[in-house]
């Protein structure tokens, strides 16, 4: 990583830091400089504004996602065991203590004003459909039952983070304990399940 890689670095990781401590709207390029030790021109040089900052800090609240848009729905193997695996893998995320750090900013931002609640909202309409796709497939495969593909995601992704997630994001309770978050998987996925079979009877 060259000189301009790490000026790029501190100064995302101290507007990060300043957003969270004091909100976007509080927060100056100059209080974002003195964090990040660089010269103002330096940091404009990279962000000519804020806004750009908060883009910046959307990019890796998407690239952490990216993992589970990578999972696909396999008719060849079982229904619970998938769902244990695309389980786990939405909680390692929410759990992420980086992930709810910038889900924080980004609540933030999107509830202080509709102009910016709309600009984000279309930064994560394509995530939510990668998101949907395990469902999309299972569902084309007849592994659903009668329940549709957009309920299903809603049910499975929704119970994970009203218990995971909210919380710890919008309160600051601590995070799941190992115990507590084994539990979790296991009832959602087996009452997911329980769910499609009903829908299949």
């Amino acid at each position: 990583m060259g000189r301009s890689d790490n000026k790029h670095n501190d100064i995302l990781c101290a507007a990060i830091r300043e957003f969270c401590e004091k909100g976007m709207m509080a927060t100056t390029m100059e209080s974002i400089a003195c964090r990040a030790n660089v010269s103002k021109r330096t940091l404009y040089k990279h962000y000519p504004c804020k806004e750009t900052l908060l883009d910046s800090v959307v990019t890796l609240l998407l690239e952490r996602i990216e993992p589970l848009q990578k999972s696909h729905y396999d008719p060849n193997r079982p229904l619970l065991e998938q769902l244990r695996e695309l389980g786990n893998k939405v909680l390692a995320l929410v759990c992420d203590e980086d992930y709810l750090r910038l889900s924080r900013i980004v609540i933030i931002e999107s509830m202080r004003s509709e102009r910016e609640a709309l600009r984000l909202n279309e930064k994560f309409s394509d995530c939510e459909r990668g998101l949907h796709s395990w469902f999309a497939n299972a569902a084309k495969a007849g592994a659903l039952g009668n329940l549709s593909p957009m309920v299903g995601a809603a049910m499975f992704y929704g119970a994970i983070k009203e218990v995971a997630y909210w919380d710890q994001a919008i309160s600051w309770k601590p995070m799941l304990g190992e115990k507590e978050a084994r539990a979790l998987i296991n009832e959602t996925c087996e009452c997911f399940a329980r769910a499609v079979a009903a829908s299949q009877a």
